[in-house]
């Protein structure tokens, strides 16, 4: 099935161009105004072209004049994947419904069961498309095709992978395209390297339950110690209710020769700073946030304060499912931290919905742990590494993404590669 674009400034050209080229077996599936101009989308492959003429309002153009096709409606379109030819994005139109009223009773039934047939109608025809769309693309485009199968089974988001795909040369040979591609992955990663240790700050480390925040802080606090000695280094439990919480810390700074402090309220934290000005780096360990957002708003305002006095850092475990990861990263950064730290990293069975939640949501990575040695399972994050290890895990674990997932990828909004 071969789909052509075709635009004019008035439906008449357009047919007449389509003529031209196809001749008057030719189907055309969809039609649109756009900037003053006429689109017409054609199937020009009869097979298709008949599975395409039971699911949409196409008309056929024969000989003489045209039939009309339904233009889009007002209110849009929705947009769906096609083949990879000469068109990114095609849109499908539903046919107009015409509402008819019982003459006894509520016509809303009525109503509902049309508009669930064409939600089922609309949702066959991208399926098909999309699987369309994957055959052609594995048929005209072999290592794109490959590539979008391996980010897929490293469990890369959808449009990510597309964006990064999108973005490199056609023409290589599959090894040069995969190291490209994973240099391009490894790219929208933003990285802090060691700069904490460098330069100092106030760093809040938040998250939820079981986040591993609190090592991650201590670990922290180690490797201060290593490279500058106790002086200048501070802990700090700010609101943290937990029974036992502080005198967890407190041994953790008696071991290490750091003072450590307690605020019950954040609020009381820039009071206490006011006092530990002398200080250059400054670790505050805060208390678990929900993983419901019971209190946005007080969220919001701790949040605040503590974006007011230093650097807000998420702590991520590579445990949790992608879907999960991504809205935590994404709830972090709407409440204002700029960075995360990855923990549990030895524990993690795939990286891919880690890494797209990272990127998604536009954090700095600052540092991994992958073990509870202190500071030994701490380190810098690395860019390629994380990319490097997030395609090890796949081949270690034996995972592949079947075809069926990957025509799925080509649906809704996505541009198809080419």
């Amino acid at each position: 099935m071969k789909m052509q674009k075709y635009t004019a400034p008035d439906m008449r050209t357009a047919l007449r161009k389509v003529r031209a080229a196809h001749g008057p077996d030719a189907l055309i599936l969809w039609t649109r105004r756009t900037a003053g101009v006429v689109e017409l989308t054609v199937a020009s492959d009869p097979e298709a072209a008949a599975h395409a003429e039971i699911l949409t309002p196409a008309k056929r153009v024969v000989g003489g004049d045209p039939m009309p096709v339904p233009e889009r409606p007002p209110g849009g379109a929705t947009s769906v994947p096609t083949p990879p030819s000469e068109v990114s994005v095609l849109e499908w139109t539903p046919p107009p419904v015409s509402r008819v009223a019982a003459t006894v009773g509520d016509p809303a039934p009525m109503n509902g069961a049309i508009d669930g047939e064409l939600k089922a109608l609309r949702r066959l025809l991208e399926t098909q498309l999309a699987a369309l769309a994957w055959n052609d693309l594995t048929r005209r485009s072999p290592v794109t095709a490959e590539l979008m199968r391996e980010f897929a089974a490293l469990g890369i988001d959808r449009e990510l992978a597309a964006e990064t795909l999108g973005a490199l040369a056609a023409g290589s040979e599959l090894d040069v395209a995969r190291r490209h591609a994973h240099e391009a992955l490894a790219g929208r990663l933003q990285v802090l390297g060691d700069r904490w240790m460098e330069e100092g700050g106030v760093v809040s480390l938040i998250g939820g339950a079981g986040s591993g925040r609190t090592n991650a802080l201590a670990a922290i606090a180690a490797r201060w110690v290593l490279r500058h000695g106790p002086a200048g280094a501070v802990l700090v439990s700010a609101g943290d209710v937990r029974f036992g919480a502080f005198d967890q810390l407190a041994r953790l700074g008696r071991m290490l020769g750091v003072p450590t402090y307690q605020v019950d309220d954040v609020r009381e934290l820039p009071q206490l700073l006011g006092r530990l000005r002398d200080s250059r780096l400054v670790l505050v360990d805060t208390a678990a946030l929900r993983s419901r957002e019971d209190d946005p708003a007080g969220e919001a305002q701790t949040v605040a304060i503590l974006k007011s006095i230093g650097t807000v850092a998420a702590a991520l475990p590579a445990t949790v499912q992608a879907s999960a990861l991504r809205r935590m990263a994404s709830r972090y950064a709407a409440l204002g931290a700029t960075s995360c730290i990855v923990t549990r990293l030895d524990e993690a069975a795939s990286l891919g919905g880690l890494l797209s939640a990272v990127i998604v949501a536009g954090l700095s990575l600052a540092y991994v742990t992958d073990g509870t040695r202190l500071p030994d399972d701490l380190r810098p994050a690395r860019a390629d590494d994380l990319v490097a290890l997030a395609a090890a895990l796949v081949e270690r674990h034996g995972v592949a993404a079947d075809e069926d997932l990957l025509s799925r990828r080509l649906e809704g909004r996505l541009h198809a590669v080419s």
